[in-house]
């Protein structure tokens, strides 16, 4: 998906460790997000994950897309920063 001019990859991923109320590590299903400055993906910006029962409260693909945005939106800046520092200016 095309975000604020970032091309985001939402890949499924059953394997996301979480610590859960007992301070046990536990794999949780959800969604391993990537953020790149376009569609060839040569550059990443970042990339992170959200598991269901932690970030999201089920699994769905809306849910992490919203996920993703409402995380760049946060992030937007310091994205920006990075794509102009990669970019030489």
């Amino acid at each position: 998906m095309k975000y604020k001019g970032f091309f985001v990859k939402i890949t499924p991923d059953n394997y996301l460790p979480r610590e859960n109320e007992n301070g046990e590590i536990v794999a949780c299903e959800g969604f391993r997000i990537e953020v790149f400055a376009d569609e060839s993906e040569d550059v990443e910006i970042d990339i992170f994950s959200a598991a269901v029962d932690f970030e999201l409260v089920k699994n769905s693909i809306n849910e992490a897309e919203q996920f993703a945005k409402d995380y760049i939106d946060c992030e937007e800046k310091e994205y920006c920063r990075m794509l102009d520092e990669f970019n030489g200016n």
